[in-house]
């Protein structure tokens, strides 16, 4: 009796305990302690993102210390998470300064608790310099004048100890460069100033070392504001029916109403391609400047389409809602299929087709500077392809959305279409760039 007795206290202690286990009551698993980062140095504003996960029964706290000179320094603690919570994410920033540490090393340790009986604790530790100096930034030369729709370059010297650097435009940033000089520590780019902006934007170098100290520069410079053309264009059936109809019907869009398959080029296909555009010309593989001079603007042409014209579409006398858009290029027309010309040296990084801009193809000229093609009739040159100045890479035609023979060309600076207009002038290139990259060369020397 007495045996059957244990047996079933047993059975019924066994039972419990799988409950127990189960339901993560008794666990015997750490917590996992994840950061997002090789934790090497803090500087005196350091931000610190990592993850904290626990599979069964979930988390119960997590505790950020910063030990230092026999200090326990607390920085960071949450006792109240929920029950059943099995990950959280955390962004921390630990003020050095304020927290009194000096430089030197330092011992920053997470731990983590698990919600079981057990109460199973998880600790990660990272032996850091603590580090409270900022990197050195100092500005070389910088634009004097910038438009919206322009283009700005920007060169300086950093300390060595800078991870990252670049320009940030407003609230947009953009990367700059340091394999033009011998000088590792000298950087340079150029930066677009978008076209869609009609005020005033700061415009802020940054340098960053592996410490996570910023050393920040305000650019001083005179904003001219362009207003650009706006104009309303007729839709004729003919257009609807020859050039909108096929190139939705190819994307997958049908519809017997011309209103609804305009929309759907001119909105949805559209984005989809100049989101292409837009990503490719934003990986910048060549940091050297390539181009030399003025830009080539096709060969006897004159201007059909201005860079930002913002336009409204009418069909059968009214005006299409939601159909507008901006024109992020020039248009420039010469002979029928007329040869066209690489704007500068460059790379070949595409060539195909893109719905409504047709048989494009898109240069690369160094420093994040791109040059696309488009409408054209066929391709004389292949992706990779390495091309001169003047090189014969097209011939113009109607490929695409374009009502006539004509050839569409942009410049984009990292992303971002800038206005063609200041990149073919030969004035514009020599005094806002050459000039001050020749003198800087000249001071510091130059790799090219």
């Amino acid at each position: 009796m007495k045996i059957r007795l244990f047996l079933l206290l047993l059975i019924i202690a066994a039972i419990v305990a799988g409950i127990a286990y189960y339901k993560g009551i008794i666990d015997f698993s750490k917590p996992k302690i994840s950061v997002r980062e090789n934790l090497t140095a803090i500087g005196s504003h350091k931000t610190i993102n990592f993850t904290v996960s626990d599979n069964n029964p979930g988390l119960k706290s997590v505790e950020v210390y910063v030990l230092q000179n026999n200090k326990n320094i607390k920085v960071f603690e949450d006792k109240n998470i929920p029950q059943g919570v099995k990950s959280k994410d955390y962004s921390i920033t630990i003020m050095s300064r304020k927290l009194g540490l000096r430089e030197g090393k330092a011992k920053v340790l997470f731990i983590a608790k698990d919600g079981s009986l057990l109460g199973n604790t998880n600790q990660k530790e990272f032996i850091v310099d603590v580090d409270l100096s900022p990197p050195v930034l100092s500005v070389l030369s910088s634009p004097a004048t910038i438009i919206n729709g322009g283009t700005g370059f920007v060169f300086y010297r950093t300390s060595s100890d800078v991870v990252k650097t670049g320009v940030r435009v407003g609230n947009l940033e953009f990367k700059c460069f340091n394999g033009m000089f011998k000088n590792p520590n000298l950087y340079g780019c150029a930066f677009p100033y978008p076209y869609w902006w009609h005020r005033k934007k700061p415009i802020v170098v940054f340098a960053e070392d592996k410490a996570g100290n910023t050393t920040t520069n305000s650019l001083i410079y005179f904003f001219k504001r362009v207003r650009y053309k706006r104009s309303i264009i007729n839709l004729t059936d003919d257009f609807i029916q020859t050039k909108v109809k096929p190139l939705a019907e190819e994307d997958g869009f049908t519809s017997n109403d011309p209103i609804e398959l305009f929309k759907y080029v001119n909105v949805v296909l559209r984005k989809k391609n100049e989101d292409f555009i837009h990503k490719t010309t934003s990986k910048v593989s060549i940091e050297k400047p390539m181009f030399k001079g003025a830009f080539l603007q096709l060969k006897n042409s004159k201007v059909l389409g201005g860079f930002a014209d913002y336009r409204k579409y009418r069909y059968h006398g009214k005006i299409i809602k939601g159909a507008d858009a901006y024109h992020k290029g020039m248009d420039f027309a010469s002979i029928k299929n007329a040869p066209v010309q690489a704007a500068n040296n460059g790379v070949v990084v595409y060539a195909g087709y893109l719905g409504i801009y047709g048989n494009s193809v898109i240069l690369e000229h160094g420093m994040g500077v791109f040059s696309i093609y488009s409408h054209l009739a066929e391709f004389k040159v292949k992706e990779g392809d390495k091309v001169s100045k003047g090189t014969v890479i097209g011939i113009t035609d109607t490929t695409g959305l374009a009502a006539g023979d004509h050839l569409h060309f942009g410049v984009l600076v990292q992303g971002i279409e800038v206005h063609p207009i200041e990149w073919l002038d030969k004035r514009w290139i020599k005094t806002r760039f050459e000039r001050e990259y020749q003198r800087i060369k000249k001071l510091y020397g130059g790799n090219l």
